[in-house]
């Protein structure tokens, strides 16, 4: 007669094993909040730091050391944090701001700075919020002319110069048209697009602001109101020299155009023959005569935009790069020897050359610039 085994011992064993490996299961899921939590806290106060350490590099000369603001906008504001994301933050630091002196500094707009140490320095930025006083802001009224201004630089290209529209996108300056939507409606199409017609998202480039200052500039043409950007003569006759150096004659004789609105009549004189030379292709002969034209500082100021202000800030006290104002550096050499240091750059550093990107005569008066900054 067999005997029967007894998996009793088994069984139970079995059961008491499970039991203790749900029970540390069950432990071990009542302490993964507070361990996730100290992992995001660890994490976000590294973005922090690190955010810290980008924002005095490269924005205290705009925002101020603690976000109060000097040429730009106080950061460390209790209405300004409240009322915009991270995202928007994020959006304006690497896109920069049309029609202010805010450059953009993500890489892929031409900027320094990776999207992760955007985010660094955005939660840097958030980390004020907690504590963040309440500013009280000067409101401005929408101004027409802002919003021509605004237009003029970044609108024009799909919309066409003076609103009267291109073959990438339809006219605006037609009081008809305007009549057929409300401001509000206007001012939502702005700031979110319209992607199916090919309208991009203003909304995270432009402030609101800007925004009502291109609302009132539609709002004026509604009215049949003639309406120029606010946009000094020696800025379009700089654009336009820059264009032609890029062997962009198209956008030198659009520049021209809107220079001449300004000029007087020798001035316009001289812009017409340019004008002439570059149908002509002749472009040397109009790079000559339009140098001719512009103060040296001018020619500086428009090189030093394009190709310094990301690294040593828009008027040159320095970020990435060193302050280049009252620089014991610059005081010490010659303008020669100035242009040889810029063409060579700095070995080892982020300074590179600009030898065949630009040429002595174009470095010469960026220096020009750099010595109105050492008084």
């Amino acid at each position: 007669m067999r005997l029967r085994e007894n998996y009793t011992p088994f069984v139970a064993s079995g059961l008491v094993l499970t039991l203790a490996i749900l029970a540390v299961f069950q432990f071990y899921l009542l302490r993964e909040p507070e361990r996730i939590q100290a992992v995001e806290s660890a994490d976000r106060l590294a973005a922090e730091a690190a955010g810290h350490a980008l924002y005095k590099a490269n924005c205290v000369a705009c925002h101020g050391e603690n976000g109060e603001g000097k040429v730009g906008p106080a950061l460390n504001s209790r209405e300004l944090l409240k009322l915009t994301s991270d995202d928007t933050l994020f959006s304006l630091t690497r896109t920069g701001v049309p029609g202010t002196i805010m450059p953009a500094w993500g890489q892929t707009t031409g900027g320094p700075f990776t999207d992760e140490q955007l985010r660094q320095i955005v939660t840097f930025i958030r980390s004020w919020e907690p504590t963040a006083p309440q500013i009280a802001f000067e409101k401005n009224e929408p101004d027409p002319v802002r919003g021509a201004t605004i237009f003029s630089t970044t609108c024009f290209i799909c919309h066409g110069e003076n609103g009267m529209g291109s073959e990438r996108g339809p006219r605006l300056n037609d009081p008809q048209r305007l009549d057929d939507f409300e401001e509000s409606w206007y001012r939502s199409t702005i700031a979110y697009g319209r992607p199916a017609k090919g309208m991009p998202t203003w909304g995270t480039v432009l402030s609101p602001g800007q925004i009502d200052d291109l609302v009132a500039l539609l709002t004026a043409w509604r009215e049949g109101q003639v309406v120029k950007p606010a946009i000094p003569l020696s800025k379009h006759l700089a654009s336009a020299l820059f264009a032609l150096q890029q062997f962009d004659p198209l956008d030198a004789e659009f520049r021209l155009n809107a220079a001449l609105d300004q000029a007087n009549s020798s001035q316009a004189k001289d812009i017409q023959a340019i004008l002439a030379l570059i149908q002509e292709k002749d472009r040397a002969g109009a790079e000559t005569r339009l140098i001719a034209l512009l103060p040296p500082e001018e020619i500086g100021k428009e090189l030093f935009m394009a190709y310094c202000a990301a690294c040593h800030g828009v008027d040159g006290s320095g970020g990435i790069g060193k302050n280049l104002n009252a620089n014991s550096f610059i005081q010490a050499n010659m303008d020669t020897d100035l242009v040889t240091f810029l063409l060579a750059g700095r070995e080892g550093t982020a300074m590179d050359g600009f030898q065949g990107l630009l040429t002595a005569e174009q470095l010469s008066n960026v220096v020009i610039l750099l010595r109105t900054w050492q008084k």
